[in-house]
């Protein structure tokens, strides 16, 4: 004989009880703990360097943004350089926005994506600028942009994200894009925007939207490998060219470094260090003249630079 389930027990009416609420994990709210260490991370980093005398401790570690280093095999300063600011203001932005909108998206979709998300877009946000600049910004505003990214897109599907990413937020984020472009073309890291931007819609596009996955995740694919892409070529780059150069000069391939120095100058003419190698090699592989023509166009751009080449014109060869 069946047995029927007992009905649910509502409460009497004018009592003042009230079913008793779930306290379960389920109804807890995530601890965004990627976000905070990301944030903590980059609090921690300036406050050890700004406590260190002098940048030499960090120069191998991105501090200084330079693309010579990743060019030369140093590719890990493109995601560890994301992470290190040289000022307070700088810092205090990035960590702000990173927080307010970071823990949405980690609230939404968990550690694990947020963890993925903040890693690959710092290493393609800084190729991405790299690639357009020639040089290695520093500071995480690509992981912001790519975050903000992310979150604008899949608040569509993810009704909890639109408190955060609100109408006014995305003003702010398109305003603070383009007025950047514009007035501060190479004083902030306007690649590395665009490219986390860029990387955060289509990351979105491919797992939270729904709309176009497929599309959205070869895209995604498509920036990672442009991302690696660039640390090993970058061809239209004046510094990949000299340190190519520098490369070849190192190995005593004097013919290869003279063409490669040589590319270097012709996308950026006044290089006095490129210039000073360039007439070490000439002078290596015995091209004097072509050493004495460069030189004087040195002593107009850089007086010092052709001071030293000329001390080591005259520095008996041992």
């Amino acid at each position: 004989m069946r047995q029927d389930a007992p009905e649910a027990l509502s409460p009497v009416a004018g009592s003042t009880s009230r079913p008793a609420l779930a306290t379960g994990p389920a109804s807890r709210r995530r601890v965004p703990w990627v976000t905070a260490t990301a944030c903590a991370t980059m609090v921690a980093l300036f406050a050890v360097i700004s406590a260190t005398p002098g940048e030499a401790p960090f120069a191998s570690w991105g501090y200084r943004g330079d693309a010579f280093q990743v060019w030369s095999g140093a590719a890990w300063v493109l995601l560890v350089s994301a992470f290190i600011h040289q000022a307070l203001s700088h810092l205090a932005l990035n960590v702000y926005w990173l927080w307010t909108l970071g823990r949405a998206v980690e609230g939404a979709f968990g550690p694990r994506a947020m963890g993925l998300l903040l890693l690959t877009s710092a290493f393609v946000s800084s190729s991405f600028h790299l690639a357009i600049f020639d040089d290695v910004g520093v500071g995480a505003s690509g992981m912001v942009f790519a975050v903000f990214g992310f979150g604008w897109l899949a608040r569509g599907k993810r009704g909890e994200l639109r408190a955060t990413f609100t109408t006014k937020t995305g003003i702010l984020f398109a305003a603070g894009l383009v007025g950047c472009w514009i007035v501060l073309t190479r004083e902030v890291a306007n690649g590395a925007h665009l490219g986390g931007l860029l990387f955060g819609a289509a990351a979105a596009e491919a797992v939270a939207t729904g709309r176009r996955p497929r599309l959205a995740k070869a895209g995604a694919i498509l920036l990672i490998l442009l991302a690696f892409g660039v640390t090993v070529a970058c061809p239209w780059s004046a510094t990949w060219w000299s340190t190519k150069g520098h490369g070849a000069h190192a190995r005593g391939q004097y013919d290869l470094a003279i063409q490669a120095y040589d590319m270097s100058l012709r996308f950026r003419p006044d290089q006095p260090w490129v210039m000073a190698s360039l007439i070490r090699a000439y002078r290596a592989s015995g091209n004097a003249d072509a050493a004495a023509s460069l030189l004087t166009r040195l002593r107009t751009v850089s007086p010092a630079e052709a001071a030293l080449i000329d001390e080591e014109g005259r520095s008996p060869v041992k």
